[in-house]
């Protein structure tokens, strides 16, 4: 898929991203603040953050499709740069080989709009372990549990996108949810 990221001249526009990217970001937070993630919670941060940057910003995040897999919604290209570490936490950033240059793909800093959605997803998500978010994204009547119901009825057990709209209309719905309670909470 192409990019649709902005040009660093166009500092309003939110972009679209390599999962790498965005991985990226969530790893070196929780460097920075000594909170591990294992590949599983990192599955689970991309995924809400691009959710979140769907519903806020009404960009996808990542230029890749989210995948209903058995377990739970996958980003295939995080799930295969980090499966060799298990369950264990992960201890480098993922990295791409362009022509025969090895980078760590990064979202910019001047994408600021990205950079507030991936700061909030860090603040509510980044305390929380992997399977503590897999069972948030396995809610009934979540897009990954709507996807995966669907998929089982055509008897497919992997490689299910999970339409952007879908999780787009969840995290949209989640955030009007989330007003109502702190307004009710506040009164």
């Amino acid at each position: 898929m192409s990019s649709t990221s902005p040009t660093p001249t166009d500092r309003t526009a939110p972009g679209t991203y390599s999962p790498k990217a965005v991985a990226n970001y969530f790893l070196e937070r929780g460097f920075e603040n000594g909170e591990p993630i294992d590949p599983m919670k990192l599955q689970k941060l991309v995924y809400y953050a691009h959710g979140w940057s769907l519903a806020i910003n009404r960009v996808p995040l990542i230029d890749e499709t989210v995948e209903a897999w058995p377990y739970g919604p996958v980003i295939p290209t995080v799930y295969h740069a980090f499966k060799i570490y298990g369950n264990r936490p992960i201890d480098s950033l993922a990295f791409e080989v362009r022509k025969g240059q090895m980078t760590y793909p990064r979202v910019p800093g001047w994408d600021a709009a990205t950079q507030r959605v991936l700061d909030r997803v860090w603040e509510v998500y980044g305390g929380h372990s992997g399977i503590e978010l897999s069972e948030l994204s396995h809610l009934p009547g979540s897009p990954w549990d709507r996807t995966w119901q669907e998929a089982q009825k055509k008897r497919k057990r992997r490689g299910v996108d999970i339409p952007d709209e879908r999780i787009e209309e969840h995290f949209r719905q989640e955030g009007f949810r989330n007003r109502v309670q702190s307004a009710t909470a506040e009164g």
